[in-house]
């Protein structure tokens, strides 16, 4: 119609490249053969809802955002759109220069999702590589404790509870105050970063020499409002001596203790 027709004309002056479709089934095939990033959909048109809903079912609204274009007195045809997928809205009739610049929002949002995304992925395949526990503490809540750290220690997934509590619980009696000493140093700003080894127990009773590493994050405020960092197994640098590889005092020690 003449709307669909002014818009990909004034649409493709802004630089944009458009693909039209007169019923929602047509626009739902440009969809499903990939051919476009962003679909503005006339909810007016034949079946131009039933569209919407289809695309949800397959993509979310960061993969394939949809703005419907309605009637500026459609307001229950609006919530309705939006509350089943839509991401935004164009009231007609159409105002070029605002219809571009929309479209470039969801352009640069949808951008950044993808940019996450791939960020999120790249940090889990490096965490997975290092080898390392990994842990996440929201001060002063709760800790996540990656999947890595549980096996380290010889723990199911709900086997600790995601607080600094079961973490500490953990912890050798005679290292405890020296690790929050420590952690209390970094987050008061008397310390670059926390690094200390200390002793954990594993499940099977006995203790693991870890290195425990973390950074803390602060707010515009310098408060600190979160700590993230990495568990690593030293054991064998610890119970060895690290030229020889021979057993050393710690090592006689901590047989001795399984045997008592």
């Amino acid at each position: 119609d003449d709307t669909r027709d002014a818009l990909t004309r004034g649409l493709a002056a802004h630089g944009f490249h458009v693909k039209a479709a007169s019923t929602g089934p047509d626009a739902l095939a440009i969809v499903q053969r990939g051919e476009v990033e962003i679909v503005l959909l006339d909810i007016e048109m034949p079946g131009g809802l039933e569209a919407l809903r289809r695309i949800r079912r397959r993509v979310s609204l960061t993969e394939r955002p949809v703005m419907i274009v309605t009637a500026h007195n459609q307001s229950a045809a609006i919530v309705s759109a939006l509350k089943v997928g839509a991401n935004d809205c164009l009231v007609k009739p159409i105002d070029l220069a605002v219809a571009a610049a929309r479209l470039g929002i969801q352009f640069a949002l949808k951008d950044a999702e993808a940019a996450l995304r791939e960020s999120e992925e790249r940090y889990a395949l490096a965490a997975r590589g290092a080898n390392d526990g990994l842990w996440d503490w929201k001060l002063p809540g709760e800790v996540y404790f990656s999947d890595r750290w549980k096996s380290m220690l010889g723990l199911g997934d709900a086997e600790v509870a995601a607080t600094l509590d079961a973490w500490f619980a953990r912890i050798h009696p005679d290292d405890g105050e020296r690790v929050r000493a420590a952690i209390d140093a970094h987050v008061g700003g008397d310390a670059d970063h926390l690094e200390v080894e200390h002793r954990i127990r594993h499940r099977d009773g006995t203790y693991r020499w870890v290195l425990c590493r973390g950074q803390v994050v602060r707010d515009a405020l310098g408060r600190a409002v979160r700590m993230a960092g990495s568990q690593t197994d030293i054991t064998p640098l610890k119970l060895a001596d690290p030229l020889t590889g021979l057993p050393n005092k710690l090592l006689l020690m901590d047989r001795l203790g399984r045997s008592i």
